[in-house]
């Protein structure tokens, strides 16, 4: 309690103005003067009111006028949010959670909280609520455990998941610990009990309503790539939860459809809330919203930086052997002076992490995701990689692993794939070798051969593209590709035996008719 007390005051002023606000009859004079007790609250607050989501003709002055112009539901909202992110100011380091991730898991399960509420008919402000505090007991949690000699760190592999490592270290849960700081703070009783019990087992019926509620949108958060990584073995869409929240499918589909849009548009106002700073640098508070915001722009506005065809030489970069591609690929790491501001920094290497998760990945949409999700992580470990000469080769080996983690946590391809090794008729291994680059690809120029290779690596499924990409373009030994995957020394080189056979007749078929690869 001693910790919680010297946690940020926006907490409990949102409870309080939940509180004052069951009254529809407040005075608006009340609110106000709530929201004034935190400077920092009443000034943030003023920025958001003055945002281009909500400004109008004239600028908000006072946080009376802001109050009166955006009224008690929005107000409640953002003070809600503003509260969350004043907790959430800083990286979880006993459980390795960056401030970005946290922040963001947060807005986006009391956006689904709320839209879930609105299905089955309960309250979408206690709802809401439950959903930007359930995290409390991770925050006071890591300052317990970091004001220990040594500092205790969770490790996934040998504490399993929180809720036993916050067991071994304090005698309780998280989720246990929120509920006592949140009854000490004023909180609904509601709010309270259903973030004491959301970790509830999927056969538990009797559980509170809120409990349940604030568990499936967990699961569907963690479904969406927001979960974090200690909490997965609590989530879970069961009939009994559904069930016991009077809840169809289709209506846990809808509400999480209308989630998404709005959870857009409050980035956007975190966006712009905390785009405030020195003209080309990059905010210290910058979101993950911030960070797509300028990729969308490098992308689609600046002007890209010169490739290398595809017959030139690899370059000696800014990173070691096994990260240079071959000479058949365009994506050689940018020669360009280490830059001082994000931006710059995005432009320069924008189309070298694109293409390195596209190939992989196979699809662009998604590897424009793992992009976007690259340079977040690029921009929180900025302070390092700023002016950094080795800043590529750590770009492309983040690309690399998102993309990989892409298609083993979300594709669910892996357990499908065979391990029997491809033989000919006398039972020895099948090699299958390409004939040489000016032969094979006469009458090709180099754009059009680029093409081809480029569209004939979409057609093979990931795991024959992965390991090949590995080998072919980014010159890493089998063992190597092994242990990055997972899985067996021979497995590999049967996936790429096979991948290079796929290839080639794509290949062949392709540049023997010069056909148009189709979508």
């Amino acid at each position: 309690m001693e910790t919680a007390a010297s946690m940020p005051a926006a907490p409990r002023i949102f409870a309080e103005l939940g509180r004052r606000l069951r009254d529809p009859e407040c005075p608006l004079d009340e609110v106000a003067e709530l929201v004034k007790r935190d400077t920092s609250l009443a000034a943030r607050l003023l920025r958001m009111s003055n945002s281009a989501v909500f400004r109008g003709e004239q600028r908000t002055a006072s946080v009376e006028e802001a109050v009166a112009r955006l009224g008690y539901r929005e107000i409640f909202q953002l003070v809600g949010l503003i509260a969350s992110e004043q907790l959430a100011d800083a990286e979880l380091k006993s459980y390795g959670i960056e401030a970005v991730e946290l922040r963001t898991h947060v807005l986006k399960t009391a956006i689904v909280c709320e839209q879930l509420a609105r299905e089955c008919k309960m309250d979408e402000r206690a709802a809401y609520t439950a959903g930007l505090m359930r995290a409390v007991g991770l925050f006071v949690c890591d300052r317990l455990a970091q004001a220990q000699v040594p500092a205790a760190v969770w490790h996934p592999v040998r504490d399993g998941d929180y809720l036993g490592w916050e067991a071994k270290l304090f005698g309780l849960g998280s989720p246990e610990i929120a509920g006592m700081i949140l009854e000490e703070w004023r909180f609904p009783d509601d709010v309270v009990a259903g973030i004491r019990g959301h970790y509830c087992p999927p056969e538990q019926t009797d559980a509170p309503a809120l409990a349940c509620l604030l568990n499936l949108a967990s699961t569907l958060v963690a479904d969406d790539r927001g979960g974090l990584p200690g909490e997965i073995r609590h989530w879970g869409v069961t009939p009994a939860k559904l069930g016991r929240l009077g809840l169809k499918p289709r209506q846990v589909e809808s509400a999480r459809d209308r989630a998404s849009k709005l959870f857009s548009q409050r980035q956007s106002l975190v966006n712009e809330l905390h785009a405030a700073g020195p003209a080309g640098a990059a905010s210290t508070h910058q979101t993950a919203a911030d960070i797509q915001a300028q990729f969308a722009r490098v992308r689609t506005v600046e002007p890209a930086p010169a490739k290398k065809n595809c017959d030139s030489e690899p370059s000696n970069g800014v990173v070691g052997k096994n990260d240079d591609p071959p000479v058949h690929t365009t994506d050689a790491l940018p020669q360009v002076a280490a830059p001082t501001d994000f931006t710059t920094f995005m432009r320069n290497y924008q189309d070298m992490v694109y293409s390195t998760a596209v190939r992989l990945i196979g699809n662009e949409t998604q590897a424009e995701d793992i992009a976007q999700e690259v340079f977040i992580k690029a921009h929180e470990h900025w302070e390092k990689l700023a002016g950094s000469p080795t800043a590529g080769g750590w770009l492309k080996t983040v690309a690399t692993n998102m993309s990989i983690n892409h298609i083993q946590r979300y594709k669910k391809r892996w357990s499908f794939f065979s391990d029997l090794v491809h033989r000919s008729d006398e039972g020895e291994e099948k090699e299958v070798e390409f004939a040489a680059p000016d032969t094979f690809f006469h009458g090709v120029d180099s754009m059009e051969r680029r093409e081809l290779i480029e569209l004939a690596l979409e057609k093979l499924p990931p795991h024959q593209r992965v390991p090949l990409v590995l080998f072919h373009f980014e010159d890493m030994p089998y063992e190597d590709i092994a242990k990055k995957l997972g899985v067996s020394l021979s497995k590999v080189k049967t996936d790429i035996l096979r991948a290079r056979e796929a290839l080639a007749k794509i290949l062949v078929r392709r540049v023997a008719t010069h056909e148009t690869f189709q979508p």
